[in-house]
């Protein structure tokens, strides 16, 4: 009997193995179409916002929180349980499983391991019921447990992971830009990007360095088929309009300038990055010498 019901379990257990096996091809599915669909929500997200470093960062690290728990999920855990890490089906549980695709066998299955546990409580009463035991494992023998799981079902699945991977590839061929630049910025979003526009505002300065109390002119132009109605500073929180000289040139002049200064040029959707104005301290005389050279006809 033993050796029978040892051949009964090692049945139970290949079954157990394909059904994680099973579990994790179907995970495999779900995670393949789960993280194309999550990556175009996210790229385009930031392709429709263009967000500041901090939201990109917030954006991006909640992509891979998401993307780490579907892993851990569909991937990891089953291929856990396939090495029989953790808390894995018990064969009673597996016998519901196989007796939902052979009825014949759903009845003889659990009483079997049923009269095993009772067997092993009543030691001296058992002979019949290991008799028993003997007679329901010799009618399960022929039933193959494993080809209760069909691995080639799980390409049903296969329709909620094609259509994310259709819509990344039409995308891919028809418009990456849509796709590789707010990935760009994304997995680079401690790094400023100006937002494309149909103009390019530069600065004329060439030196941000001022002598401390004298005034600085910061003299901005603007190329490109439009042109902003308006250019500011952000300086801290306070935002300046910019003086217009004519419709491509502005100015702003800052007076008496004493410490180190920060801006950025905000104009529509543009945000440049930030500039920094140096100030050097403003020389002192402390001491000097005359030399005179007196013309020989003086006679000094």
């Amino acid at each position: 009997m033993n050796k029978s019901y040892n051949i009964l379990i090692e049945k139970l257990d290949k079954f157990i193995r394909k059904y994680y096996k099973n579990q994790l091809i179907k995970g495999g599915i779900f995670c393949f179409g789960l993280m194309i669909l999550f990556f175009l929500i996210v790229n385009s997200i930031e392709y429709l916002g263009h967000f500041d470093i901090t939201t990109r960062a917030i954006i991006f690290y909640s992509y891979l929180f998401i993307n780490a728990i579907i892993i851990i999920g569909y991937i990891i855990i089953p291929i856990s349980r396939l090495f029989k890490i953790g808390k894995i089906i018990s064969h009673k549980q597996a016998a519901r499983i196989i007796g939902s695709h052979f009825s014949e066998v759903t009845d003889k299955l659990t009483n079997a391991l049923q009269l095993k546990s009772l067997s092993e409580a009543e030691h001296d009463s058992n002979e019949l019921i290991n008799a028993s035991i003997d007679q329901k494992i010799r009618e399960l023998k022929p039933i193959p447990f494993t080809s209760a799981i069909d691995f080639t079902k799980n390409k049903k699945f296969l329709k909620y992971a094609l259509p994310p991977l259709v819509i990344l590839i039409a995308i891919l061929l028809t418009a990456p830009g849509m796709i590789t630049e707010p990935t760009t910025r994304l997995t680079r979003y401690s790094k400023h990007f100006v937002r494309e526009l149909p103009f390019i505002i530069s600065v004329i300065n060439k030196n941000f360095e001022v002598i401390q109390y004298e005034d600085f002119k910061l003299e901005i132009k603007v190329e490109g088929e439009e042109s902003p109605e308006n250019i500011y500073l952000e300086i801290g929180t306070n935002r300046i309009k910019l003086m217009k000289e004519n419709p491509v040139r502005f100015y702003h002049n800052f007076i008496n300038v004493q410490d180190n200064m920060k801006f950025r040029l905000i104009a529509d959707r543009y945000r440049s990055g930030e500039y920094e104005i140096s100030v050097l301290p403003k020389p002192i005389i402390l001491d000097f010498e005359i030399e005179i050279d007196y013309p020989e006809y003086t006679g000094n």
